[in-house]
């Protein structure tokens, strides 16, 4: 065994055993104590904290330190580091750091393991949840662009579009970017399903301030998107009871006191109508006129046909 591998399984041993003993050590590695505790040596220096005790029930142990060192594991713990990853994507704040940390675990693990790790990312999403995702080839180099504050070219819906990328946002399991369009004035969201190719350009474009809430911002865009009509009800009910109903990203709540007002868009008022049915609430259409005759339409149908 070299030096570098025994040193390796050292800190393997010291990590599977606290407070394992040099002799313990030295038999495990088929070395001498006096090695065994060189080893231990050479890996302190290397920035591992081994706190040691004296005696006959003393031993090894690793301990926090002040920076992190690098880490050892096997096959089963890449993996479920991987799964665990992969459901950091769902909390606010990680989603970026999650796909890059995925990104660097899957450029060193063993080729062999490599298999484990793409099983992972192919993992369906759950019955119910949409189908359509993000391909790792666009999302871990978009999470990479957004970390490293450089400009990228997108093809979206098969068009090439250079953005300066600013934050990754996952809304009802599916990604979006928050990005700057080159001399733009205005942040605009992508969906990176709809993405088919991430290329970094190297440099920085001009880029306004970005949104104080970023997953807010994504929300509302998607909320008034460039829809063909835009709607507006009136609830007769309390802001809080409608925001506990109403996907934030579907219809954005406004507070009116005893009651509120819903602003959504849509290109499919038959669907507005159903939608508005479903919520089972006691509303008023201030805008399109057309939303009124829908809604009628369908309590016609309904009181017909039941």
């Amino acid at each position: 065994m070299s030096t570098t591998n025994r040193r390796l399984e050292t800190l393997s041993l010291l990590q599977a055993h606290p407070g394992i003993s040099a002799t313990q050590l030295a038999a495990r590695l088929g070395v001498t104590e006096r090695t065994a505790r060189r080893d231990v040596a050479q890996l302190r220096e290397l920035g591992y904290r081994i706190d040691g005790e004296a005696g006959r029930t003393g031993g090894y142990r690793l301990a926090s330190g002040a920076a992190m060192p690098p880490l050892l594991l096997d096959a089963d713990e890449v993996a479920a580091v991987a799964l665990g990853l992969r459901t950091a994507v769902t909390v606010d704040g990680l989603e970026t750091a999650a796909v890059t940390a995925l990104a660097k675990l899957t450029q060193v693990v063993p080729s062999r393991w490599r298999t484990r790790l793409s099983a992972l990312a192919d993992v369906e999403a759950l019955p119910g949840q949409p189908t359509r995702r993000a391909g790792r080839d666009v999302l871990i180099p978009a999470a990479l662009a957004c970390r490293a504050a450089e400009a990228i070219r997108i093809r979206h819906r098969g068009k090439p579009v250079d953005v300066q990328p600013h934050r990754l946002v996952t809304l009802r399991r599916r990604w979006y970017l928050v990005a700057c369009p080159r001399g733009a004035s205005d942040w605009l969201v992508y969906a990176l399903d709809r993405v088919g190719q991430v290329q970094p350009l190297g440099t920085r474009f001009p880029a306004p301030e970005p949104p104080p809430d970023v997953a807010a911002f994504v929300a509302d865009s998607l909320a008034h998107g460039p829809w063909r009509h835009r709607v507006r009800v009136r609830v007769y009910t309390s802001a809080d009871l409608v925001g506990e109903l109403v996907d934030p990203a579907v219809a954005a709540v406004v507070d009116h006191g005893d009651e509120c007002e819903l602003r959504f868009g849509t290109d499919d008022l038959d669907w507005a109508a159903r939608w508005l049915a479903y919520l089972n609430l006691d509303l008023d259409v201030i805008e399109p006129a057309a939303l009124t005759d829908r809604l009628r339409m369908l309590g016609r149908w309904l009181a017909e046909r039941y």
